[in-house]
């Protein structure tokens, strides 16, 4: 006896199952390379006296911390709130401020930071088209930071690791070289071959059409403005990284020096295709530091404290925000309520 042979609908919705378990099981990845890469931070600063060593570092650093959380995130939130403008997309300030907030509080979370645009799409009611432009303007921050710390990198790079240089050129070429490819494969090729694509396929070359012409739209003079405020909330994190540096006992790394070390733990997170800062933060701030001479549990605990209080500086202040912002949520909530019973 033969199995009746499955129909085109069957075997697309059986690849559609398996790219969602796919998404799933490449979370799950990210998250276990994120936290293994942390433990091993950890661990390394697990030596003798490393508590005690942290707290004063944390005694000494908080309040400066704490006092650039607040440039820190009036500055993301400006160059959000331009690059939204840019694309056409004009929101309620109140409606941006706590969408933002809530991508800052899970931005440690695999591609956590996109829940602003998830959030700002419930409050605005967004289409897939909507939502797709405003996620490209949070990528295009990504973009910009990359602008910045790229030449900040090759100017001042870690001292004898030249391969270091080559290898932020190369990297960069591969991701133009591939967004270049992308592009010519959902615009040029893709319509070619829509009338044999089926029907969700294409909403999916359409949707990923839409994500790459926003941000064709974006590449202009009005963008370059947002550079200003980038690098305001950039020096902001330079600056608590310095201060925790020199806290812990190290002179022979000079603020320039520090531009360069942050510089190239943004390239990490950013160009890395695993997409999550936690763990990989860690990582090359602790190779870079290393480079420097500096000892493996003391570079260690520096990028434990720069975690520690620039995340949890961060997430009290994003938590506040949402929390004199709640009524917008509740009555968003409301109003999906009144929605759903309409319908």
């Amino acid at each position: 006896m033969t199995d009746k042979p499955r129909s085109r609908t069957e075997r697309i919705l059986d690849w559609v199952k398996s790219m969602l378990l796919r998404t799933r099981i490449s979370v799950v990845i990210t998250l276990v390379i994120a936290l293994g890469l942390l433990a091993v931070v950890s661990r390394i600063a697990a030596a003798h006296n490393s508590a005690a060593q942290l707290w004063t570092v944390m005694q000494k650093t908080w309040l400066l911390v704490l006092g650039l959380t607040i440039p820190y995130l009036a500055a993301r939130a400006l160059v959000w709130q331009e690059l939204l403008r840019e694309l056409k997309i004009r929101v309620p300030v109140r409606h941006m401020a706590i969408s933002f907030a809530g991508g800052e509080i899970t931005k440690m979370l695999p591609a956590g930071v996109y829940v602003q645009n998830y959030l700002l799409a419930r409050l605005q009611h967004f289409g897939r088209f909507s939502t797709i432009r405003s996620s490209m303007a949070t990528t295009a921050m990504l973009g910009l930071e990359t602008m910045l710390a790229l030449p900040i990198a090759l100017i001042f790079g870690v001292p004898r690791q030249p391969w270091i240089f080559w290898s932020l050129i190369g990297v960069v070429c591969i991701w133009v070289v591939l967004l270049f490819l992308a592009w010519m494969l959902v615009h040029r090729w893709g319509p070619d071959f829509d009338e044999r694509l089926p029907a969700w396929l294409r909403r999916t070359r359409l949707l990923a059409d839409e994500f790459l012409a926003s941000g064709g739209e974006l590449i202009s003079p009005k963008t370059l403005r947002s550079l200003a405020p980038v690098a305001i909330y950039m020096f902001c994190y330079v600056v608590e990284l310095y201060a925790i540096i020199r806290a812990v006992g190290i002179h022979n790394i000079t603020f320039t020096d520090t531009m360069g070390i942050y510089a190239l733990i943004v390239l990490v997170v950013v160009l890395v295709p695993i997409p999550t800062e936690i763990g990989l933060t860690e990582a090359a701030g602790l190779g870079a530091l290393l480079a420097y001479g500096v000892g493996r549990s003391t570079a260690a605990i520096v990028m434990l404290s720069l975690r520690i209080l620039a995340t949890g500086t961060t997430v009290v202040v994003a938590a506040l925000v949402m929390l004199l912002l709640r009524q917008e949520l509740v009555a968003q909530s409301v109003d999906d309520v009144e929605r759903a019973a309409t319908t």
